[in-house]
């Protein structure tokens, strides 16, 4: 038996598992809608919500596994050929994730109870349980058999996170056990007893409806690590004892293999000790692991300063063969935390399908990027803002069939999320080809609400902006998905908390695309050290252009530079920050670049690179080279 601890553990792998086979049957789900005629594509989706219910099932979680079993069973259904994936049959399917998800987010990992059916579990049973699957099913369920089972546990089905009890729990749920006969195997003397191995196995005679793939279900999950011998009891005479067992069938992994089935097969039990080229590690850990590489980076940064000061070669050299390392371990460590937008992107396919469907509207969803890689942290929190986006687009921007046709464009719009890489930052744009932002509206509405002068002369790019101000919306009514004028703000705010910004490219009639640039990372970065009299900033390394020294008349009189003939916007630091510099020193200019917008950086020192750690300002120490997280469009300021 297992203790507290170890059951907790257990179940609570078992819930991360359950999120991930859902989402992976919802996102095979949705690519059969959408056409795909791969095979194994229904293949996957069927595994998924097959290995979902038989994980529940040795948790003891009744509902859960009536739910899953009777969506599988339509399933095997359209696996088979023998219905066919309609539309409603779809939404039904996505309906039945959406209740297996709430279950699983509602079980206490603690405890690993479950509640009874709900009246909505028993809606979606009947009709699942609808028309050709019921009279399937109850064909299957007509004959009682009694069958004979005999099961031998591998040592390491313990340590596997598996309890042979458990195995009984679920066999009895799928009939009457008639007869039980517990064994102990191979058990050696006690001095070389492992109190971690398994000794167990059992034989039994059960009575049950259920067919020889649902009996073999039950043992799936543990084929590794147990060997069965499965019969009909009216084929399997009087068999002896487990222990004298040499007729023992290795389970096979696949229902549909019938090797398991044949009396008298025989092979040798699988050992448990494979390897795996995947390790899943807790996010929190890895958060853990970056804060100390982080101190590292702080405290290797104050120790290269105080080499300089010591003036010892001896010391800088070995100081610079540290640092060497740390930026080794610091780039591995963040890789660590990369992941692939692709998994981001691709809940949109559901967004997608049940808005456009709310909306009567035809849109066609299509992915690009989806390889490309940024922080964790990141993915989590963009997640939502690009939901507003995405919804947005499909309310506000892209027009219904009868307006597309009456414009000349096809019925079915099309939607488009986008990722790539920009001078060391993530781009992520949502493009559609609807109507595009009515500026002239967007005015009016602005006027009307005391935000903007109705003789104030502003850039079309500063009209269109207007729409993330707190309380904005151009909808004629409120409704379930916009018209209440927060949703454009929530996108603003979270990208900002980011250290991000969002540009928007619109063309009237032809279509509209929010541009959002974020930073890779918001751990560590490479940064370039300027300073101004003793004052210390720190501007990310990947928005540095070029660098040069100021002339007495590079600059006009408007402030801007003659950058190869092209005026160039410059901002001298040290009068911008109020900050008295050294009049004597020889001034230089950073020109940065951020997407399509450029400026000049006037600074008295060029320093170099150096790694930098983003945090609050109240944790950094005070020989900390990081700075206090501002907006990436400014340098940080070092302390």
């Amino acid at each position: 038996m297992f203790d507290s601890d170890q059951w907790t553990q257990l179940l609570e792998g078992f819930l991360e598992e359950a999120r991930d086979l859902l989402k992976e049957a919802e996102d095979n789900l949705l690519r059969l809608e959408q056409g795909s005629d791969d095979v194994e594509v229904i293949n996957a989706l069927f595994r998924a919500v097959h290995t979902l219910k038989g994980s529940a099932g040795i948790f003891s979680l009744e509902p859960l596994v009536s739910l899953a079993h009777q969506l599988e069973n339509q399933l095997m259904g359209v696996r088979d050929g023998q219905r066919q994936l309609t539309a409603p049959l779809v939404s039904l399917m996505l309906q039945c994730m959406d209740e297996l998800n709430g279950m699983v987010e509602s079980i206490d990992p603690r405890h690993g109870t479950l509640a009874p059916h709900t009246p909505r579990q028993s809606e979606l049973l009947v009709a699942l349980g609808g028309g050709e699957a019921v009279a399937e099913s109850a064909a299957q369920a007509g004959e009682i058999n009694e069958w004979f089972l005999s099961i031998r546990f591998d040592n390491e089905l313990l340590r596997n996170g598996f309890e042979p009890s458990s195995f009984l729990r679920y066999l009895d749920r799928l009939g009457r056990i008639e007869t039980l006969q517990t064994l102990a195997w191979a058990v050696p003397d006690l001095h070389a007893l492992d109190a971690e191995a398994c000794y167990l196995g059992y034989e039994l005679t059960l009575r049950s409806a259920a067919s020889r793939e649902e009996l073999l279900d039950v043992f799936a999950l543990a084929e590794d690590f147990c060997t069965l011998r499965l019969q009909l009891r009216e084929d399997a005479g009087e068999p002896g004892p487990l222990a004298s067992e040499v007729e023992a069938q290795t389970l096979a992994p696949a229902p549909q293999l019938s090797i398991a089935s044949l009396p008298g097969a025989t092979s040798e039990p699988r050992s448990g000790n494979h390897g795996s080229a995947m390790v899943k590690v807790a996010a929190h850990k890895l958060d853990e692991l970056i804060n100390l590489v982080g101190e590292l980076v702080i405290s290797t940064a104050g120790a290269h300063m105080q080499s300089l000061r010591s003036g010892s070669t001896a010391c800088i050299e070995s100081v610079q063969a540290v640092q060497q390392h740390v930026e080794q371990i610091r780039e591995r460590a963040l890789k660590l935390r990369m992941v692939e937008i692709g998994e981001t992107f691709n809940r949109f396919h559901r967004v997608v399908r049940d808005v456009s469907q709310g909306l009567n509207k035809q849109i066609q969803l299509s992915l690009s990027g989806s390889d490309t890689e940024l922080d964790k942290t990141l993915t989590d929190r963009i997640a939502d803002p690009l939901v507003h986006l995405v919804r947005n687009a499909i309310d506000h921007g892209i027009e219904s069939p009868e307006e597309r046709r009456a414009a000349g464009k096809p019925e079915q719009g099309n939607l488009r999320l986008n990722a790539c890489h920009d001078s060391g930052m993530i781009v992520l744009e949502v493009s559609d080809d609807g109507r595009g932002l009515n500026a002239e509206r967007i005015r009016e509405k602005a006027i009307a609400r005391g935000m903007l002068d109705a003789d104030a002369q502003i850039s079309e790019q500063d009209i269109h902006q207007l729409i993330f101000e707190p309380g904005f919306s151009t909808a004629e009514a409120v409704s379930n998905l916009s018209g209440r004028g927060v949703g454009m703000d929530v996108v603003r705010s979270a990208i900002d908390e980011l250290r991000g910004i969002i540009e928007i490219e619109s063309s009237a009639g032809q279509g509209c695309t929010f541009r959002i640039r974020l930073p890779l990372t918001l751990a560590i970065i490479d940064g370039f050290l300027v300073s101004v009299g003793g004052d210390h900033f720190v501007i990310p390394l990947d928005m540095v252009t070029e660098c040069m020294e100021e002339r007495a008349d590079a600059l006009d009189a408007s402030g801007h530079l003659n950058l190869r003939g092209k005026p160039l916007p410059s901002v001298d630091l040290g009068r911008h920050f109020g900050l008295r510099g050294d009049p004597r020193a020889r001034r230089n200019i950073v020109v940065v670049s951020q997407g399509r917008q450029q400026a000049g950086l006037i600074v008295e020192h060029l320093l170099g690179e150096l790694q930098t750690v983003i945090k609050p300002s109240g944790r950094c120490s005070s020989t900390c080279p990081a700075s206090a997280a501002r907006p990436s469009s400014a340098p940080a300021r070092s302390r």
